[in-house]
């Protein structure tokens, strides 16, 4: 019996120290800064205190999307500089590997704090292989603590909920300890079932996933100064696009005028000059029969139930790329075609970048905007957001 109570104790103190050091731990959590909020790293997309955190302010605009993100940070035409101290909070969401279903979780774990605001999903055409999100890639992106906020979520539907299990069980096949700790977390969180004991269980597990992702989240964001940034404030400056037009340009014409893809020259020569010489390249095998538009139709109903307003923006390929590698402009169209039929059909508003795709001064590599991409892509958010704000 004293056992027994003596191990009650340990647990209760246990409990209560672990509650301190975790209330401490999140409040250290850094809230919006130009370069936290486009910060890319899955350390803080996977701590859903921190997500929740830096969202929770008026002007701030999330952008859901995936390696073109992070591409050509600090050169002047990312949204880390293009942004600085302006009245637009870019929030970043998404790395090389997240895609539409990854997306939707982490939607729908803060959606209420997203609730009335503009989301944009940025649509790359390397979403869409026939099996849409690769098995290791929703493995590598996954956050238990993203996952219970969006099963705990009341506002998503049932259906909604069902369809992200179904495709959850099915990407994690291969994985059965995870589907394992997945399901159980699905036990105690969305179905709510078990006795009072698992009910303790459930609580303490919630509350240890939790300070785990706060911890990593505080110690990542002190170790890279975000935490000493200030909260920058800033009126509407972003007036002059036509500058930054003839900036991009005019980098341009020094950096990517000397190889035929109009790549940078500093990436072509280190990462396509000798595949071109050997001929050393893989076929292209995008398709419009994805499984990705199942996945992107469940992160725009997810919107919907939560009225958030959400804009997608079509990526294009580097055509003269895409040529070249033997995915021809007439797969390409139909690729196009069908995301702008999806969204049409979904009644989604769609900035389409893909009429660019032979553009000079407009890629970093075969896929990624740089430049006057940036430049168009940023201004086509820009105008989103603004729009209808008084």
């Amino acid at each position: 019996m004293k056992n027994i109570k003596a191990m009650g104790i340990a647990f209760i103190m246990f409990l209560v120290t672990i509650t301190g050091v975790g209330i401490a731990t999140k409040n250290g959590i850094p809230a919006y800064n130009i370069r936290y909020g486009t910060w890319i790293s899955t350390t803080k997309f996977g701590c859903n205190d921190g997500m929740k955190k830096l969202v929770d302010n008026d002007n701030v605009f999330a952008v859901f999307g995936s390696s073109e993100l992070k591409h050509c940070q600090r050169s002047g035409f990312h949204a880390d500089s293009i942004y600085k101290n302006s009245d637009i909070k870019p929030v970043f969401i998404g790395k090389g590997g997240f895609q539409s279903l990854g997306h939707a979780i982490i939607l729908g774990s803060i959606g209420q704090e997203l609730k009335g605001k503009k989301v944009v999903i940025s649509v790359s055409p390397q979403w869409f292989k026939s099996y849409g999100f690769r098995k290791d890639a929703f493995g590598s992106m996954y956050s238990e603590t993203n996952m219970i906020a969006f099963l705990k979520n009341k506002e998503i539907s049932d259906e909604t909920k069902d369809y992200v299990i179904k495709r959850i069980k099915e990407l994690t096949d291969e994985n059965p300890t995870m589907w394992k700790n997945i399901r159980q977390d699905i036990k105690w969180y969305r179905d709510n079932n078990g006795n009072v004991i698992d009910t303790v269980r459930k609580n303490v597990h919630s509350a240890l996933a939790n300070y785990k992702a706060d911890t990593k989240l505080y110690i990542a964001s002190v170790v890279k100064g975000y935490s000493n940034d200030t909260n920058e404030g800033g009126k509407d400056r972003i007036t002059h696009w036509n500058k930054l037009y003839k900036k991009a340009v005019k980098r341009g014409e020094k950096k990517s005028g000397h190889n035929r893809f109009g790549m940078s020259d500093r990436i072509y020569n280190k990462n396509y000059k000798e595949k071109v010489k050997k001929k050393a390249f893989k076929d292209l095998q995008y398709t419009s029969d994805s499984m990705e538009f199942d996945d992107l139709k469940c992160f725009i109903d997810i919107c919907r139930q939560e009225n958030i307003d959400v804009m997608m923006v079509m990526q294009p390929l580097n055509a003269k790329w895409a040529d070249y590698t033997n995915f021809p402009k007439a797969k390409r169209d139909e690729l196009y075609g069908a995301v702008r039929n999806f969204a049409k059909n979904n009644n989604v508003k769609l900035a389409d970048l893909t009429s660019m795709e032979y553009d000079d001064y407009m890629f970093e590599d075969d896929s990624h905007l740089a430049l006057k991409g940036l430049v168009y892509f940023n201004e086509r958010i820009y105008n989103f957001y603004k729009q209808d704000k008084k």
